[in-house]
């Protein structure tokens, strides 16, 4: 018996993990093209700036979720292009396994380096509050969602003055006040959701140089200090850094001299002449861009679910099978639903028109299944159901009813519900 409800759980295991490779891969497709989207607007000059330059990451978020939509259905661009991996998938339902297997992997990997990097942070002398000292040459950075904490290196608390140390910490509360290490964790969901697409390890690279954008450009406003004597500070950091030994770069964390100290020379270059082209903003206008970006987001969001296939819809399908259980005799069909109606407690039966039906296509059976209800996530995609036999014999009156109750299966219930 245990065997037994293993060996099905298993099955609904697997047609979930089909189901959303299914899902995911649609938007793995979509990835690729938006990833080369962003890279080819962030040339424009309208997102020279870089707040509006965290738009265009933002509809990375699209993704996940695109799967579900009705195009790929209902359409000819959605049936030609996609409807191929759907049935791919189907029909080696091992594949499902098999990519969340990797992402279970990869997903592990990056949750492994970050309980490390944490472990190691907790480990160090504290200076005050949430700021850690490290004994290695590592650039200054905040790691940690719930709970943040700052990481300078002795070497620079031993350097630099009070007035330039508290601009490289006030660099990390900005990073920390902006959710920047959300943006990177969400990031790195995506990578792990669309594992196949390497590209978007490259998309990480200008995410973070970006962020870095964001967070050098708010630093500068809101420090107090010119944008000369700020660049300065931020070679520096570099020179010194690159004397010492250089440490591993922190996983998932914002740094103040980023991977600068790594980085080609036009990276450096890049992000200095940003900084000595620095001109101050005005926070009416980003207080526009925030609520522009929100609204483009929302609105995907919105058009996303409202074109989208609902999380299960509950079937009037009725199938008859023959005595065996084994040969379908009738498929749904609308004749076939006015012949047999039911509820939560009962099946009725039309018996003449039933009998009708059985002579139209030749079958000789003495009794008939009927299989009806159950729910359907996506055409093709679904399951559940209930069952009655009904004896030819007892095809005497006007119309046959037959009571029974509602099995309810945990596990397609489960599958139902996601």
């Amino acid at each position: 018996m245990i065997q037994e409800w293993l060996c099905r759980a298993w099955e609904v295991i697997s047609c979930i993990f089909c189901y959303y490779t299914v899902n995911l891969g649609r938007g793995l497709f979509f990835s690729f093209f938006l990833l080369v989207l962003v890279m080819l607007l962030r040339k424009l000059r309208l997102f020279q700036n870089c707040f509006c330059r965290m738009i265009l990451w933002s509809f990375f978020l699209w993704l996940p979720f695109i799967g579900g939509l009705k195009l790929f259905y209902e359409t000819r661009f959605g049936v030609r292009g996609f409807l191929w991996w759907a049935d791919w998938n189907y029909k080696h339902v091992q594949m499902g396994s098999n990519y969340f297997l990797v992402m279970a992997v990869y997903g592990g990997y990056l949750f492994y380096r970050r309980w490390r990097l944490m472990r190691t942070v907790k480990k160090m002398e504290r200076l005050r509050e949430n700021i850690y000292i490290c004994d290695g040459a590592v650039t200054p950075f905040v790691v940690g969602l719930f709970f943040p904490k700052i990481v300078v290196p002795r070497v620079m608390v031993e350097e630099y003055d009070r007035t330039d140390l508290e601009t490289i910490l006030f660099h990390e509360r900005i990073h920390i006040r902006l959710g920047h290490l959300w943006c990177l964790f969400a990031w790195d969901v995506l990578r792990v959701l669309f594992w196949p697409n390497f590209f978007l390890g490259i998309g990480a690279g200008e995410l973070r140089a970006d962020l870095e954008e964001v967070c050098d450009r708010v630093t500068i406003q809101k420090g107090g200090r010119s944008a000369c004597d700020y660049g300065l500070l931020l070679l520096g950091c570099i020179r010194l850094l690159c004397q010492a030994k250089k440490g591993e770069k922190p996983a998932g964390a914002a740094a103040f001299a980023g991977e600068a100290a790594g980085r080609s020379f036009d990276g450096i270059r890049r992000r200095i002449q940003k900084i000595a082209d620095f001109r101050r903003y005005k926070s009416v206008n980003i207080v526009f861009i925030v609520i522009t970006g929100v609204m483009l987001l929302s609105g995907g969001f919105l058009g996303i679910y409202r074109n989208s296939y609902a999380r299960y819809t509950q079937l009037e399908d009725v199938t008859v099978l023959d005595d065996t259980g084994a040969r379908v005799i009738l498929r749904d069909s609308e004749k076939l639903r006015r012949t047999v109606s039911f509820d939560e407690s009962r099946v009725v039966v039309r018996t003449e028109e039933m009998l009708e039906l059985l002579e139209e296509c030749g079958a000789q059976t003495e009794g008939i299944y009927i299989v009806f209800g159950g729910f359907m996530k996506q055409p093709g995609v679904g399951g559940g159901g209930d069952v009655v036999y009904a004896d030819i014999s007892q095809f005497t009156g006007e119309e046959l009813e037959i009571a029974y109750e509602k099995y309810v299966d945990a596990t397609a219930w489960i599958f139902m519900m996601m």
